[in-house]
């Protein structure tokens, strides 16, 4: 039998996964998250196969998935996402993951994903082959990336793009330095950029503000 884990905020995906695969004998649901901190912290070195949602509360799963094959080297991740922009798909498979599924699959293709990955084997369902495949011949799909935020990361983020320092920003809402600087950290992560002008430009180009 597969162990695996699922990582996913919305409980309703979790269940969903659960009830499809509680009477396959070859796979089973061993732990679930609902945020990254938790996947880190308690993920059982049995598990085999990690299904990951790539937009979560606490972080960016497509940046998770690198950290956790290098803590779990023998771990198979398989993104599981809503989401089927090329940038993405081509980035967490860089980052480690053998896989890439949508939510609307359906048991059998969820448990020949999961065999697939233990074999070895990336496992790109024809849809996001297809979708992959167009972008190399100059067709665009048009699915983005949307993270979601807290409301006070979206008021840092309002304040930033004001260009408020971080004095400022902390003094504005009573805040500490070190609080607005730990939320500024936590939205490079989620909109995967490097720095403070990265966080302006994928903003405007996402319709976060």
């Amino acid at each position: 039998m597969i162990p695996i884990a699922i990582t996913d905020d919305h409980t309703i995906v979790i269940e969903g996964i659960k009830t499809m695969l509680k009477s396959n004998k070859e796979i089973e649901v061993l732990q679930s998250f609902e945020n990254l901190k938790d996947t880190f912290e308690n993920l059982h070195s049995a598990v085999k196969v990690l299904l990951l949602d790539i937009n979560l509360p606490d972080g960016n799963g497509i940046n998770a998935c690198k950290e956790l094959v290098e803590k779990y080297p023998d771990l198979k991740i398989i993104a599981l996402t809503n989401f089927e922009d090329t940038v993405f798909i081509k980035q967490i498979i860089k980052n480690g993951a053998m896989g890439y599924l949508l939510k609307n699959t359906d048991k059998k293709e969820i448990t020949e994903a999961i065999k697939s990955v233990i074999e070895g084997k990336r496992y790109l369902p024809k849809k996001i082959s297809d979708i992959l495949l167009n972008d190399s011949i100059g067709i665009q799909n048009s699915n983005y990336f949307i993270p979601k935020l807290t409301v006070r990361e979206k008021e840092i983020l309002n304040l930033i793009i004001q260009e408020f320092t971080t004095d400022e920003i902390a003094a504005k809402i009573f805040v500490s330095t070190k609080t607005v600087e730990s939320h500024r950290s936590n939205l490079i992560q989620k909109l995967g950029v490097k720095n403070s002008a990265g966080l302006v430009r994928v903003a405007f180009e996402k319709g976060l503000v």
